[in-house]
């Protein structure tokens, strides 16, 4: 969506000696990706531009020429106007220092017709007797003008930065420099009406000193060297450090040359940003002339970037803010406080805004649909199964509609299951009441088919529990199918009974026959089923010698 995508940054610089550049730059992969540039006169006396409608008329057809699509933010790099490092007491607060900085720049020339915009920060090198600020100015009206100018072109203003920070930003971003934490360096900039030696720890100012120098063309490079070090050798004197580098942004001094002049306690480094320049500083687009790529200034490259770069320092210059007064206010969106920290209510700032409060919000949404999904599609499976009972219900009602308790007869239904079940019932009776002593049983089945087996451990018990079976019904066919010993040697057979005994069943002595053949107790079973064979029923026997009958399941009794 075009409201998500990032804004295009384009930087506009005015470099002296170079003109009015105008460039495009993809951070990433620190490429130019649109350049342009055309002369521009710079008043270095006043500190400002020379004419400021041909500025005007310029960065027109700049941005027709490079074709920057409108509503482009504009960073907007100038020659340093004042750039100061001072320690102000911690007790001060922010009004107080904002009127002690304007108390120092009331000296300052430049500003006896213009007054001055500032744009102060507090530097993480303070101490805690001392607030260390760093801050720069230019000319307010001049700042106004051109703000106004650049909204009048349909693009919108990101930022005012001078020429000190933009080269520092190039510096670094481009590894030029060493700017570890714990490593102390000084920069030297040399421009054609001054000298700046700023000693630096990491990224962080300490201190900041400007030699005016006088040079030029019509001197000879042996004065004009001479003039150079002359004024930065008392300076470098008192700044010791890891090393220096020097950066030469004049035609008339090559930054080469004047490191090989420069006496210095340590190694000493060099940065040309002037036609002393022989090769692209940062790589171009391969529509760019190529002729340009030397010309791209530390400068323009330093304003192109400052958005990307504010993340990597927490050292920010800004003119374009509520130093400009009111036209500063009715161009900017509205700001707000949190937790220490101003944010600007722009258009992008509340999408983001937006999007953080409505993803918890979504999240909430969304986990609390599931739930709810979740719950009622346990409550409608209950429900379902509910109807389903209900119409079973409702089934078997209709069935049985015809039905009433007057068509029902207790006792009809109570006889007729008597009559049915009658021989089942019977025998129930019998084996409940007619069991004589010591005899035990150990299967009962009563169907339509009658089975009984038992154990006993004489005989006259089995055949008074077989004679009170067979009186019930003499007709059945019920028979003493099966009589035996069981014992842990063998099992006797009826037969075998009927040998021991002689062939009378009747009169034998129980107690010396189950003493004789070492036996336990009697088996027998009582059947109206299918008499079994004797060779099976020897078979079983055998089989129940080596293991006693067990009682039987509750199933089979059932």
């Amino acid at each position: 969506m075009e409201l998500f995508k990032k804004s295009v940054i384009v930087g506009v610089s005015v470099t002296p000696e170079v003109g009015l550049e105008v460039a495009q730059i993809d951070f990433e992969s620190q490429t130019v990706l649109k350049y342009g540039v055309r002369p521009l006169e710079y008043d270095i006396n006043r500190r400002e531009v020379a004419d400021r409608d041909i500025f005007k008329e310029t960065l027109q057809d700049l941005f027709v020429e490079l074709q920057i699509p409108k509503n482009a933010a504009i960073v907007l790099n100038i020659p340093t106007v004042t750039f100061k490092v001072n320690d102000y007491p911690a007790a001060l607060d922010e009004e107080q220092i904002t009127n002690a900085i304007d108390e120092e720049l009331a000296e300052i020339p430049y500003y006896n017709n213009d007054e001055p915009a500032t744009s102060a920060t507090l530097l993480p090198n303070s101490t805690i007797q001392f607030n260390k600020i760093a801050y720069i100015s230019a000319q307010k009206g001049l700042l106004i003008e051109i703000a106004m100018y650049i909204k009048e072109l349909g693009y919108k203003l990101y930022a005012i930065d001078e020429s000190v920070n933009s080269v520092l930003r190039t510096l670094i971003i481009k590894e030029r420099v060493n700017v570890e934490p714990d490593v102390s360096w000084v920069l030297m900039i040399v421009e054609s009406f001054c000298c700046r030696v700023i000693s630096m720890i990491g990224r962080n100012f300490v201190d900041a000193y400007e030699e005016k120098i006088s040079i030029g063309e019509v001197l000879g490079d042996a004065e004009n060297y001479s003039t150079v070090v002359s004024a930065v050798a008392p300076l470098l004197k008192n700044l010791p450090s890891k090393y220096l580098c020097v950066v030469s942004k004049t035609n008339v001094i090559s930054a080469e040359v004047l490191a090989s002049k420069i006496t210095y306690s340590a190694p000493i480094i060099h940065q040309e940003a002037n036609s002393f320049s022989r090769e692209a500083f940062m790589e171009m687009a391969p529509d760019i002339d190529e002729s340009l790529a030397p010309i791209v200034s530390l400068d323009i490259i330093g304003a192109a970037i400052y958005r990307d770069f504010e993340p990597l320092t927490s050292v920010h210059f800004n003119l374009f803010n509520k130093s400009l007064g009111d036209v500063y206010i009715s161009e900017q969106p509205p700001e707000i406080t949190l937790g220490g920290r101003t944010i600007v209510l722009s258009l992008e700032n509340l999408i983001k805004m937006l999007i953080l409060i409505a993803i918890p919000i979504i999240l909430i949404a969304v986990g609390g649909f599931v739930y709810l999904t979740g719950v009622t599609n346990t409550q409608n499976s209950k429900i379902e199964d509910l109807d389903r009972e209900i119409a079973s219900i409702q089934k078997f009602l209709d069935e049985n509609n015809a039905i009433s308790t007057d068509m029902f007869d207790e006792g009809f239904e109570i006889r007729a299951g008597l009559e049915h079940n009658r021989n089942i019932y019977s025998y129930y009776t019998i084996v409940g009441t007619e069991i004589p002593k010591k005899l035990w049983l150990t299967h009962l089945k009563l169907s339509d088919k009658t089975t009984v087996e038992g154990q006993a451990d004489n005989l006259e018990s089995v055949y008074a529990f077989f004679r009170s079976i067979k009186d019930y019904n003499p007709n059945s066919e019920i028979k003493l199918q099966k009589l035996g010993l069981a014992s842990s040697s063998k099992l006797q057979s009826l037969d075998d009974l009927e040998n021991v005994s002689g062939g009378q069943p009747e009169g034998f002595d129980t107690d010396s026959i189950l003493t004789s053949m070492n036996a336990d107790f009697y088996e027998f079973r009582i059947s109206d089923e299918p008499e079994v064979s004797k060779d099976d029923l020897k078979k079983d026997n055998n089989n129940a010698g080596n293991a006693p009958g067990n009682l039987p399941d509750i199933e089979d009794i059932k």
